[in-house]
């Protein structure tokens, strides 16, 4: 019977889509279950603090921010601080009625924590928020050629490839990263994966095998019944993302400026002025949130995803479907999961402007009320709600423990 689920994330505060998840779902599971939460970098969410969940943080610097670079290459490979708290959490408990159940582990925590819970033989499940269980980089992608990457991970040919962000270096790192996870990860002999979209189940399903089982389980998205936008009468096109190369910003600033349409890019990033620069057509508004967030949101018409390479869910698009926002997102993401072609939004070709550019014409010139009307109609609320996620994940949790019981 299950009581006690450990939640292992890098940081002990929301920094991304995976943490807030993690710390979400912590907080919900912490009002019937023993929760605790093992982290490294802090600061600790306020909520977390003022809850029941027992925090564990190993109070250490991200691998990227460690000044030190000679200590931060050792410490990816192997964190010896998370090795040792993680052991001693794991003895006071009972490995029949808990569940370590992993997020993220590659920026702070590091696979250490894969021996503790194979030696001990806890029931061990990871998300996958990303693709770092089977590639080097985390996301099958290319970042010197900006593509998707279609080569066996840790093979000859991915050995011999220089796709880093950073450096030909920084991928050998990456590599023997890899090597010591996986020796550890897969010696787990009562792992589970939760899969997230049918991108996910896609990409990693077939590397995973027989080795362990996948549960699919769609991340929760804090969305709500709203007024739909009048978007008959609305003017922008809006895209929000990290402006980054992989999230392929620049791909809507050209395709919105060459057609002559109005853009609005909510984000932030390192490309952020030299896109602003190249595309003094389209109003970049930076990061915004809450009633900031919602006022641009309301001047859309469209909302347009970009993304380049593999994104395992789509989160914006979800939260733009709630405002009655009909989409246009890529063909290779899990957010082309989330749109019914040219009934709640277009898909075009990842990366291609002109497909891009196409929907976008299409889109013009198409009935948006019926299209509006379509995606209010389809659009599950409950179904995506923090209480679904819930009731759905401690059925997982149980149906693991019974099976190994």
């Amino acid at each position: 019977m299950l009581k006690n689920i450990v939640i292992i994330n890098d940081w002990g505060c929301i920094e991304g889509g995976a943490a807030n998840i993690a710390i979400n779902t912590a907080i919900a599971l912490s009002t019937n279950y023993n929760v605790y939460l093992f982290c490294a970098v802090k600061p600790i969410d306020k909520r977390i603090i003022n809850s029941q969940i027992k925090c564990i943080c190993i109070d250490k610097c991200d691998i990227l921010n460690d000044s030190n670079r000679f200590r931060a290459a050792i410490k990816g490979l192997w964190e010896s601080k998370s090795f040792s708290a993680l052991k001693k959490l794991l003895l006071q408990l009972n490995r029949n009625d808990t569940i370590v159940h992993v997020h993220t582990w590659t920026k702070a925590i590091s696979s250490s924590i894969f021996y503790v819970t194979a030696k001990l033989e806890y029931n061990v499940v990871v998300t996958l928020h990303d693709f770092f269980c089977f590639c080097p980089n985390g996301g099958f992608y290319n970042y010197k050629k900006n593509c998707i990457c279609h080569i066996v991970p840790m093979s000859f040919k991915c050995l011999l490839t220089n796709c880093d962000a950073r450096s030909y270096s920084q991928k050998l790192w990456r590599l023997m990263r890899m090597f010591i996870q996986n020796k550890f990860l897969w010696s787990n002999k009562r792992l589970s994966f939760i899969s997230i979209s049918k991108l996910t189940d896609k990409v990693c399903v077939p590397f995973i095998g027989s080795r362990a089982n996948v549960y699919k389980l769609m991340d929760p998205v804090d969305v709500r019944k709203r007024v739909p936008n009048d978007i008959c009468n609305k003017e922008f096109y809006v895209c929000m993302s990290r402006l980054s190369p992989e999230k392929g910003v620049e791909l809507f600033c050209k395709a919105i400026t060459d057609l002559n349409l109005k853009g609005i890019v909510m984000g932030d990033g390192y490309l952020r002025h030299e896109l602003q620069k190249k595309y003094p057509n389209i109003i970049f508004v930076g990061w915004v949130t809450g009633t900031v967030k919602d006022e641009y949101l309301r001047k859309a018409k469209c909302f347009v995803f970009t993304s380049l390479w593999y994104e395992t869910f789509g989160l914006t698009v979800a939260e733009a479907k709630s405002y009655g926002i009909p989409c246009i997102v890529p063909d290779e993401c899990a957010a082309s999961e989330q749109v019914e072609d040219t009934k709640t939004g277009y898909i075009f070709k990842t990366g291609n402007i002109d497909s891009l550019k196409s929907a976008l014409q299409k889109y013009e010139n198409s009935d948006k009320q019926l299209m509006q009307k379509t995606l209010i109609n389809n659009l599950d609320i409950e179904g995506l709600s923090m209480n679904n996620h819930i009731s759905k994940l401690v059925k997982i949790y149980e149906k693991i423990l019974d099976s190994q019981n």
